[in-house]
């Protein structure tokens, strides 16, 4: 599946493969910009066993995709999974963020979803200061329905969106 806009890079979405696609995300789960805004402050960089481990616990709860752009070719750039109550999407790749990519993985994410029959879709943790991911969802027509503080004292926001 694939979406762009005139101002972005092509984007699509493909199916996570294992064990191959580790080594690609290991940059991606070592910047502490990624794991600031997904994981939480001070949280260290994730090792290949623990990004295996990630994929594997979304693997069986949902679909795990590598976002693609076509920059001269496809390259891998970020992750993204859809499972009933979360949705993490991840532009790993520095150099592609704040360029509309998370925006096209995320109309690709509610097409797979509304094309499964899915009647709402689910972002249950995005933390308070994470202001762009906010942005993001609520642009796309998701509403706060929740909110709440985790396990490290992090106040986070949840979101819903009926299809």
């Amino acid at each position: 599946m694939s979406a762009s806009t005139s101002k972005t890079l092509p984007v699509r979405l493909r199916p996570l493969h294992l064990p191959e696609d580790i080594e690609t995300a290991l940059p991606w789960y070592a910047d502490p910009e990624v794991l600031y805004f997904s994981e939480g402050p001070g949280v260290p960089a994730f090792d290949r066993a623990r990004i295996e481990k990630m994929y594997r616990w979304l693997s069986e709860r949902g679909d795990v995709f590598v976002i693609e752009v076509l920059d001269e070719t496809w390259r891998p750039v970020g992750d993204a999974a859809l499972c009933a109550t979360l949705m993490p999407i991840v532009i790993g790749d520095a150099q592609y963020r704040n360029r509309g990519i998370g925006r096209q993985v995320l109309t690709l994410l509610i097409d797979v979803a509304r094309s499964r029959g899915w009647t709402k879709l689910v972002a249950h943790k995005i933390f308070a200061y994470n202001e762009r991911s906010m942005k993001l969802f609520e642009n796309a027509g998701f509403v706060r329905t929740g909110t709440g503080v985790d396990d490290q004292e992090q106040a986070y926001v949840r979101y819903e969106k009926t299809l």
